[in-house]
């Protein structure tokens, strides 16, 4: 889990305050005389929208500030199991019933709430941010009659799971010590939370496997043992567990692995690579002879490399070009090299595919000034001819044409996609 991010939210001061026009009546037996109740005002670091993450894998910060309706649970050691419920309207949070004490007491706050359901969640950031957790106490024993003053600290990481095709699973689950995770409660007189566990597997989050493409944000605990879970394999452990206020990027499936081809009736073993969320998983190179259309185009064992491959659609590489035929750069970035060709290396540029690449090959008319390059389609878009996806430009655009129509006798270069719509974790490596 090497791709991780630190949150901004360092700490968030919470302050408690009587309301000066509530205390003064210490006549007040529906109180015990010591006032109706408190006022709440919660200091955040930032002042953000409520959850916002920048989509960079490798740095940007989260950012958060309550939000009307959001409540804190406070108690204090002097209660038994009670807390007293604060909620937010306008700039404060507000609990009628709170009181101060008439000791000394020790206060712990817990938002968003002092039980906190972890499972089937909704994968987005404002679900995430409803789920944050954070805890904290007073530094010092007080009644709270001249208010308080808590720091939370953060107690739960964030996944952000991408799921990397419309077909595979998307059933993530958690085992720690004691068993599948189910949600945090807070420790009685304690700044945190235990992890509440079943006996019984249950989600933390659950996508249908048609369809559903795309990246969701689950709220995790922090600082204990974890294995994650999609479905039936384990592809995550932590023994030290993940770090409170750090996000950690994780696919739902591989994105590289290798697959045999057959190869004028030898096995070879072929790199592939996806290089954007629900894509294609290209062959990291050409097969090694032009042929014509008729022959990219033929499928199972007939195919060039076996029936593990197959010459990839329009529909398949769409995503790779914008309206104005330029690369898709919210996907992709392009770099100039040169490798025994002129060419462009590719690189994903969404979370879970920042080190995946791949070199687009340009034709013997190439210069480091001017690249050119095309490989087949499987389409025939337009009747005797086969379409080929052709890309030029210099070193600092690339131009994609993926509609030019060829005579389909003619000859250009096959870059193959796997047939296989999903890899599973231990199977990326396919035989």
């Amino acid at each position: 889990m090497k791709k991780t991010l630190l949150f901004a939210l360092a700490a968030v001061a919470t302050i408690f305050t009587s309301c000066s026009s509530d205390i003064n009546n210490d006549n007040d037996d529906s109180n015990n005389g010591q006032g109706k109740g408190m006022t709440l005002i919660a200091n955040v670091e930032q002042d953000d929208t409520r959850a916002t993450l920048d989509p960079s894998d490798t740095f940007g910060k989260w950012s958060f500030k309550y939000t009307d309706n959001d409540k804190v649970e406070v108690g204090n050691d002097k209660m038994d199991n009670n807390y007293y419920t604060f909620t937010k309207s306008g700039e404060n949070f507000s609990c009628a019933d709170a009181k101060a004490t008439s000791t000394a007491a020790n206060w712990y706050a817990y938002y968003p709430s002092t039980t906190i359901n972890l499972t089937e969640q909704a994968g987005t950031v404002e679900s995430a941010a409803k789920l944050y957790a954070l805890a904290g106490a007073t530094e010092t024993a007080t009644t709270g009659s001249n208010g308080l003053t808590i720091n939370m600290a953060r107690q739960a990481a964030v996944l952000r799971i991408v799921k990397v095709d419309n077909y595979g699973p998307c059933d993530i689950f958690l085992k720690t010590t004691g068993g599948y995770v189910k949600g945090l409660k807070a420790k009685k007189n304690g700044a945190g939370f235990d992890v509440v566990t079943s006996t019984e597997k249950v989600s933390v989050f659950k996508k249908e496997s048609k369809g559903n493409a795309g990246i969701y944000y689950v709220i995790v605990p922090a600082g204990v043992y974890l294995e994650v879970w999609n479905k039936d394999r384990k592809f995550k452990t932590t023994s030290k567990g993940l770090t409170a206020g750090k996000y950690y990027t994780l696919t739902s499936g591989p994105t590289t692995g290798t697959a045999t081809a057959t190869i004028n009736g030898e096995t070879k073993k072929i790199g592939w690579v996806q290089m954007w969320i629900g894509g294609p998983r290209f062959a990291t190179e050409n097969v090694a002879d032009e042929m014509t259309w008729f022959e990219a185009i033929k499928k199972g064992d007939k195919y060039v490399w076996g029936a593990k491959w197959h010459t990839a659609s329009v529909d398949e590489v769409k995503s790779m070009y914008n309206n104005n035929s330029m690369l898709n750069t919210e996907i992709l970035k392009s770099t100039y090299e040169y490798k025994d060709k002129h060419g462009y290396t590719l690189t994903g540029k969404q979370p879970g595919y920042t080190n995946n690449t791949i070199f687009i090959i340009g034709d013997n008319t190439s210069y480091e000034g001017y690249i050119n390059g095309k490989f087949w389609l499987s389409d025939e878009l337009t009747k005797g001819y086969g379409t080929t996806f052709n890309f030029y430009g210099d070193a600092n655009n690339l131009v994609i044409h993926p509609y030019t129509t060829e005579p389909n006798f003619s000859t250009h270069p096959v870059r193959p996609v796997l047939t296989i719509d999903t890899v599973l974790w231990g199977e990326q490596d396919i035989k």
